[in-house]
């Protein structure tokens, strides 16, 4: 039995979930309130990309609640319940399992990531009378890139844990600490060494640490994104003080994204095979 067997099973397995299917129409139907939000306030002229901007943010900290439920017991339950010793009697050794349940989760989590913001474009493109196609199909790339390395952490954390319990309490952590209050570090930071909030030219070490998580990373490819179509918005070098140095550049917050979906993974891997499981 090879990963993408066991990669399938996950697959048919998570699809059947209401609740996360629930929790995904939940987010499809705020991304797409939030992405009208424009035509609410005058100032802003009623601008697409700019309610494809705040879908984005609002997407930021829906999405690793979907990809966190969906995962966070793919090795954990399965192992406090026993079912895991039957799977590994049928021949994948323990690596091969893991690979095939971050799989299976993650495309679960990108199918419905994208599904959802394509209904999302839907409602978009019927209040502004179009929408242009370039940066959502990039932004809606992107989100389920981040779903995806949300998979990564949470079948990571379920791994490396025993119990439904203790998978629970390191995923409510992780959400909290890589989401709702990572901004607080670099915000703090920031007032301590310039005695100031933040304006809007902001040091490159500010920059670099809010786009440290996950969900800051997806946040400065996304305003990047944008800006690659439409250079009247700003881009990543543009909030930044100048010279741009080279680790606020695309490339190294992409790279990050791929770092938090790969580690977790990685790290949950060795603690899994050296784990006993009676």
């Amino acid at each position: 039995m090879n990963a993408l067997v066991v990669a399938r099973k996950e697959f048919d397995d998570a699809r059947r979930s209401r609740l996360l299917w629930v929790l995904i129409a939940f987010v499809s139907a705020l991304v797409a309130a939030t992405m009208g939000v424009p035509l609410l306030v005058p100032m802003l002229g009623g601008d697409p990309l700019q309610g494809l901007g705040a879908a984005s943010e609002f997407a930021a900290i829906l999405v690793p609640i979907v990809a966190l439920v969906a995962a966070y017991l793919a090795l954990a339950g399965e192992r406090e319940s026993g079912s895991l010793r039957l799977l590994l009697g049928l021949e994948p050794n323990r690596r091969t399992v893991v690979a095939g349940k971050f799989l299976g989760r993650a495309a679960v989590v990108a199918v419905g990531v994208v599904a959802g913001f394509l209904v999302a474009g839907v409602v978009g493109w019927v209040l502004y009378g179009g929408l242009p196609l370039a940066p959502f199909l990039g932004v809606t790339a992107l989100t389920a890139v981040l779903g995806v390395a949300f998979v990564g952490i949470a079948v990571g954390i379920s791994a490396a844990t025993a119990s439904r319990s203790r998978a629970m309490t390191v995923g409510i952590t992780a959400y909290l600490g890589l989401t709702l209050l990572w901004d607080l570090v670099p915000q703090g930071l920031h007032l301590v060494v310039v005695g100031a909030p933040p304006g809007e030219s902001m040091p490159a070490w500010f920059v670099f640490l809010q786009g440290l998580s996950p969900s800051g990373a997806y946040s400065a490819l996304v305003m990047e994104t944008i800006h690659a179509t439409n250079a009247d918005y700003p881009g990543i070098a543009a909030t930044v003080s100048p010279p741009a140095p080279v680790y606020v550049q695309p490339w190294v917050f992409a790279a990050l994204l791929v770092v938090w979906t790969v580690v977790p993974l990685v790290v949950g891997t060795a603690l899994f095979t050296r784990a006993d499981l009676n």
